[in-house]
This record gives structure tokens, C-alpha cells and sequence, in this order.
């Protein structure tokens, strides 16, 4: 069979698979997408809460048949059922059907010039003049530059120089849609407490007053039993209750892999690690790194310019964006994870005491965390109320 020739090839067809394929084909690169599945945005692994500014970061409008409902706050509980709620004035994120987000993406990289191909999984790839890949099993295209975008277990990535997550440092995430409940339709809820979710938190995003997309994550495998116990605490043991829409998938919060670029070579999304560490959200920190990789690689193409000497520019512009929330997002979930419940008892008590909550709310960035929550505390001094132990990680981790 003969092999096809293109500029750009990415393995992925997810959020960041898309963005990048979008930006470079925009620029006049000629691209292929590969996706396994043979649904753009099937399976589901994603909870959908994007912000706005986020959406718009990413080049998608905060409107369309994606949007399922609108958010302006988040209300926190303590192990012990202490809360504070976090607000704007306005609508702040949306939560979003992925399905059709996706599609929509799909969609925009076609117009560029895109060439998707579903049912095709990439089961091998090597260098002859450009990347060879194989695809179902025979080899179907030669590329001169490689896109990584399969997500948080890239399995192509392991045939290169490049390093992968380490699977042990992934969270186990399991959700379920659920109906037949009341919530509040404009605020969504993290619970936190090593009885609901050891090492990370348990989440309610309303779809509407009556329907919710319920999760939580930690490294326990009974992560069924945990979400159950957890609805059955929220919600209360009610025959109303319907469950429907099962998902299940990794969440990262290790942050970055070492090194995203190598001759010839991008890697982009959870494949890099490109995921809030505090929230475990790939969507809109994946879709930016995403965007530079699509337009570095275009120019790449353009200028036969494709060893690492050249490409390690997406790497820089990448961490000139967003290292620094990387950094001190990584250093939260290293404390938030050494907690105990009354550690997070206490912080709660302080939080609601001197009113940082609000002071969240006026200057808080529901993306940039890492950096709201240091430039808050540090105002408040709260570092003083934590235990010594997590006092010397922050000073040299």
C-alpha cells in the first residue's frame, strides 16, 4: 500500500490533538489526525467545568450547543461540614458537554485544512526520512514532524527519548450523572476528607436545579463504593435518584513531564502532563501549551526547521506562560496531599475567621490557582497556622 506524505502528523484527537492541528493546518500546514475511537469525544473522561476566560484562551466561544449549564460560584466542606463559598458577580465557568466541545474542535480544525481519521490507531511509529507511522496495523503516512496528543498514557511516546508520566503518580477518577436530586444550579461543591476521597476531593457540578455530574478521585481502587457512600451521604438513601452515564479515567496532578519537545517531536495535553495539579483540569492549560505547539510546528514545516535546537521555542513560550503557575501549583497539592482532616478543619476555621473566602472571590483565578491562592495567603500569613512539616516544604521543595 503506498504511503501517504504530510507536513504534520497528530496522534490524538482530543481538546489539545485538535487545537494543535487547528493552529498549524490555519497556518498552511498540511495535517492528519489520528484517533482510535470512532467518535470524536467518546469515551467522556472529563467532569466539563471550564471557565470562561479559559474557553476564550483556547479560541472557543463562550457559547454554542456545548454549554450545559452556567456557573458563578463554588461552595468548599471541610472533613467536619465546615463550608465557604466562593463567588463572582457574574457568570464565571460554564460546564460543558465534551462530547460537543470536542466535535467543535473537530470541527474548526477541518475548516483549517485538517485531515481527521477515525478508527485508526497508531500502533507504531519510526524514523525514515519523517516519521513512518503505523496505523491498523500497516504503515499509512510519513510525516516530517510528530504531535503527541494521546493523553495521560501514551503508548507511542514510550518509543521515543522522550519521558512519560509515571503511571503510580496518576488518581483514579470515577463519575457518574445523577437525577432526581436538588442543588444549587449556579454553584458547584467540593467535598473534601480522607473518608470521601484519600488525597484529593469529591465534586457536584450541577447540569440544573434537578441533574448533577458527581466525581472523586484518589488512588483507592474501590472508587465505586466511595462515590456511592459519598451520593448516599450528600443526597441521602432516595428511591428518586437515578444514575446514568458512567465514566471513569486518570486524573493528573504531577504536572509537567521533563521535557516536551524533541527532534522532530511535540508533545502536547495529558501526554505531557499539562494538567492543573490542584484540580487535576487538563481542558484549558493543555489546549494553551496546544496552541503554541500547532503554531511552532507550522513554522517548523515551513522552514525546515525541525530539530529540538528549534522546537525547544514551544517549550519555552509554554513555561513563559504558565511555568510559573506549574511551580507553585505543584507545591499546593504536594501540602494539600500531606493534610490530615484536621489539619483541613483548622485551615477552613481560619479561612472563614479573617474572610479570605472573599478575598478569594475578588481576586481569585479559577485557572491560575496556584498563583491566586499564594498571593492570598501570603497577605493573610495563613503558612503560620500550618503544621512545621509543611512549613519546610515550602521553603525547599
Amino acid at each position: 500500500m503506498c504511503v501517504e506524505e504530510s507536513d504534520i502528523a497528530v496522534i490524538g484527537a482530543g481538546p489539545a490533538g485538535l487545537i494543535a492541528a487547528r493552529e498549524a493546518s490555519l497556518r498552511g500546514a498540511d495535517v492528519f489526525v489520528f484517533e482510535e475511537h470512532n467518535e470524536i469525544g467518546l469515551p467522556c473522561h472529563c467532569a466539563g467545568l471550564l471557565s470562561i476566560e479559559g474557553l476564550r484562551s483556547i479560541g472557543v466561544p463562550p457559547y454554542g450547543a456545548y454549554v450545559q449549564n452556567k456557573i458563578r460560584g463554588a461552595r468548599f466542606f471541610s472533613p467536619s461540614n465546615l463550608s465557604f463559598t466562593i463567588e463572582g458577580k457574574k457568570v464565571l465557568a460554564y460546564v460543558v458537554d465534551r462530547h460537543i466541545l470536542d466535535y467543535f474542535l473537530a470541527e474548526q480544525a477541518l475548516k483549517g485544512g485538517s485531515r481527521i481519521k477515525l478508527s485508526s490507531r497508531v500502533q507504531s511509529v519510526k524514523y525514515n526520512r519523517g516519521w513512518i507511522l503505523n496505523v491498523n496495523g500497516h504503515d499509512y503516512l510519513r510525516a516530517k514532524l510528530l504531535i503527541d496528543a494521546e493523553g495521560a498514557l501514551p503508548k507511542i511516546l514510550k518509543a521515543t527519548p522522550l519521558k512519560v508520566l509515571d503511571k503510580n503518580n496518576l488518581l483514579n477518577g470515577f463519575q457518574v450523572d445523577i437525577s432526581g436530586v436538588k442543588v444549587d444550579p449556579e454553584h458547584v461543591e467540593v467535598h473534601l476528607g480522607r473518608e470521601i476521597a484519600p488525597g484529593f476531593f469529591a465534586w457536584i457540578i450541577p447540569l440544573n436545579d434537578e441533574e448533577a455530574r458527581v466525581g472523586l478521585a484518589c488512588k483507592s481502587p474501590d472508587l465505586k463504593n466511595l462515590l456511592f457512600k459519598f451520593i448516599e451521604k450528600r443526597f441521602g438513601d432516595s428511591e428518586r435518584i437515578s444514575m446514568h452515564s458512567f465514566h471513569s479515567g486518570f486524573i493528573i496532578t504531577c504536572g509537567p513531564i521533563e521535557k516536551t519537545y524533541s527532534d522532530r517531536l511535540l508533545v502536547v495535553g495529558d501526554a505531557a502532563g499539562q494538567v492543573k495539579p490542584i484540580s487535576g483540569g487538563g481542558v484549558i492549560f493543555g489546549g494553551i501549551c496546544a496552541s503554541i505547539a500547532g503554531r511552532v510546528a507550522s513554522k517548523a514545516v515551513k522552514h525546515d526547521m525541525l530539530e529540538e535546537k528549534f522546537l525547544k521555542a514551544y517549550e519555552n513560550e509554554w513555561k513563559a506562560r504558565l511555568g510559573r503557575e506549574f511551580k507553585i501549583a505543584l507545591l499546593a497539592r504536594r501540602i494539600l496531599n500531606r493534610l490530615s482532616d484536621r489539619d483541613i478543619d483548622k485551615i477552613f476555621s481560619i479561612i472563614l475567621k479573617e474572610g479570605i473566602h472573599n478575598e478569594i472571590s475578588a481576586e481569585g483565578d479559577m485557572d491560575f490557582q496556584g498563583t491566586s491562592i499564594l498571593k492570598i495567603m501570603g497577605k493573610r500569613r495563613i503558612l503560620r497556622f500550618l503544621p512545621a512539616i509543611l512549613k519546610v516544604a515550602l521553603i525547599f521543595k
